[in-house]
């Protein structure tokens, strides 16, 4: 469709999507993942944990490329579902003068309002035979057809002065140029206030080259040659899907190419900060280091132990009520730490065998006594 300057909540709300809703969704989405897997009891990951950042990124990454992949979907179907006018004449979009003229003649047997029979509607018979008329009108003049062909209805329908294919094409090129220009200011001012700085070098380059390809499109006598010699012949073969033209193939191009700099610009980010990728580098030796690490550690300490009085809780519900059986179980388990924990140490059997080897120093083997 042709490119306008004008800024409405359409051309908003993707951006809104790719840098509000996804971040919030992926949280809700985390959220509700880990309460299907994760049975009742077991412990779910800590937010800010390694385990936790990790799952958070390969949830945003699922959803960055599902709604990429959709946003092409979407712009593909809507273009579907307008049409345009050689679908709407049942012609191929390189039909000649005479089968265009032979197709409508067909059509108007068909679907003149004066052959129409009782039971429809005129006025609406009489419209859509006025349509039919503005469609074969536009694509046999050759300066409107050029027009339309490249840019879309509303180009005829916004300049109605335009009489010559230069001044369709200046005024394309015109409104490319101001589009553009306001795109170019708008990431410049953006990066020099310290946002959207991750791919930025490729933000300008695609935008230079989207705008090189607009530009050619325009200027060029006929269509581009991957539609000519590549996916038109396929669609007429296959007939799944009605031909593209150049102004179709632009806005496909434009919206995909605009949604790939917002998907690179923040999957970027992801995996520049992925855990893991960040835990096999070298850590710089500081104050400030040791201090974040001496945190981190803190933080680790109290989530375990936290989660080991959550555990410990867990297991003594049926004792609750039972304050005999509880104490016998506190007894229990002070015994067994002290059996199987405190005693299994390294440093304690060596500490106990020292002390006996010490108080035994002297004494024949096979001796029994208290020393």
């Amino acid at each position: 469709m042709f490119t306008s300057a004008d800024v409405s909540f359409e051309s908003i709300l993707p951006f809104l999507v790719w840098q509000i809703f996804i971040p919030l969704g992926a949280s809700w989405v985390q959220t509700i993942l880990y309460s299907i897997f994760i049975r009742a009891g077991d412990p779910k990951p800590v937010p800010n944990t390694p385990r936790y950042l990790k799952h958070k990124r390969l949830i945003l990454m699922t959803i960055y490329v599902a709604y990429f992949a959709f946003t092409i979907y979407e712009v593909d179907y809507e273009l579907q579902r307008e049409g345009h006018l050689y679908s709407d004449l049942s012609v191929p979009v390189s039909v000649d003068d005479a089968a265009l003229q032979s197709r409508f003649r067909k059509l108007t047997i068909r679907f003149h309002p004066d052959k129409v029979g009782p039971s429809i509607d005129r006025e609406k018979a009489n419209d859509f035979y006025v349509y039919l008329k503005y469609a074969r009108d536009t694509i046999a003049n050759p300066v409107r057809r050029f027009a339309y062909d490249r840019f879309g209805t509303s180009i005829l329908q916004d300049c109605h002065k335009c009489l010559t294919v230069r001044d369709y094409v200046d005024q394309a090129a015109l409104t490319i140029g101001v589009t553009y220009s306001a795109i170019l200011v708008a990431l410049i001012g953006t990066n020099a206030l310290g946002y959207f700085k991750d791919g930025a070098y490729w933000r300008y380059w695609v935008l230079l080259a989207i705008g090189t390809y607009e530009l050619s499109t325009a200027l060029r006598p006929n269509h581009p040659s991957f539609l000519t010699h590549l996916i038109n012949p396929l669609f007429a073969r296959t007939g799944l899907r009605p031909e593209y033209l150049p102004f179709q193939a632009t806005t496909i191009i434009r919206k995909s190419v605009m949604s790939l700099t917002q998907f690179l610009g923040l999957l970027i980010p992801l995996y520049r900060d992925d855990p893991q990728q960040r835990s096999k580098k070298p850590t710089e030796d500081s104050d400030e280091t040791r201090h974040k690490q001496l945190d981190r550690l803190d933080e680790s300490i109290r989530d375990n132990y936290q989660e080991a009085r959550r555990l410990l809780d867990l297991e003594s519900v049926p004792f609750r009520l039972n304050e005999p059986a509880k104490a016998e179980l506190n007894v229990g388990l002070n015994k067994f730490m002290l059996d199987n924990v405190v005693n299994a140490r390294e440093e304690v059997r060596n500490a106990m065998g020292e002390s006996v080897r010490r108080r035994r120093m002297g004494v024949p083997a096979g001796a029994r006594g208290n020393r």
